[in-house]
């Protein structure tokens, strides 16, 4: 207790910081009022430029067809962007989002300092961690992982390979100009990313694995797919 106290007391609110280059972007992520009707912001549907959790419905693919909120952590080190890959990169998708999800047009410098603060976002260690390594389930998972071919579109260090494939989980609600291909999402944070899938639809990744079949899990025990999940927690 003794060392929150102390820490608490060398922060004042009141202190002058520079305006970084960062800082001015998370400002700018962060700023309802440059709306056109000045109560939405980025970070409305993406706190702490990560996810709401929620499905929100687009334009960028037509309507009535929403999608789950997707974290931007690495978005700057893949490409395309998008639950379909509708934009070709993070930086196409922030200027896109001005213009088409809060209906402005703003100078290039407003998109541009989004970016730096969006390519600047470090992923949070897990919290499945045990001592800033993985835990011997982990381990195993990890082991089942590479077997398994999970890497081959998973691929590390960001566990994406930029490839978009069809995957058969088109919903009743998936309609729109594509084809049913989804682009790989990045596993590092996957312990915070809940819900899962495009649409949401498995709340934990036991039901990714259980109910939707993803990967080939049908050869996979309980406990081994237990294993697998310990693991991609971990990233």
């Amino acid at each position: 207790m003794e060392g929150l106290e102390q820490q608490v007391t060398q922060w004042n609110v009141t202190d002058d910081l520079d305006m970084t280059d960062i800082r001015q972007g998370e400002m700018v992520f962060c700023d309802a009022t440059r709306c056109f009707q000045h109560w939405q912001s980025c970070v409305s549907c993406h706190p702490g430029a990560r996810s709401d959790a929620l499905n929100w419905d687009l334009g960028n693919d037509g309507m009535g067809n929403d999608k789950n909120t997707k974290s931007f952590v690495h978005s700057f080190d893949l490409a395309p962007a998008m639950a379909t890959g509708v934009r070709a990169d993070a930086a196409t998708a922030v200027r896109a989002g001005f213009r088409y999800i809060q209906f402005v047009v703003v100078d290039e410098e407003v998109p541009a300092a989004v970016d730096t603060y969006l390519s600047g976002l470090q992923p949070v260690p897990s919290p499945h961690l045990v001592n800033g390594q993985l835990s011997q389930a982990a381990q195993r998972g990890q082991s089942l992982f590479e077997f398994q071919g999970c890497a081959n579109c998973h691929t590390p260090p960001f566990y994406s390979n930029q490839m978009s494939y069809t995957m058969g989980t088109l919903g009743p609600r998936d309609t729109g100009p594509y084809d049913g291909t989804w682009d790989t999402p990045t596993l590092i944070e996957c312990w915070r990313s809940a819900p899962y899938l495009h649409d949401g639809r498995c709340a934990t990744l036991e039901e990714v694995f259980t109910q939707e079949g993803h990967g080939l899990m049908s050869s996979l025990s309980d406990d081994e797919i237990s294993d697998l999940i310990s693991f991609i927690q971990s990233l």
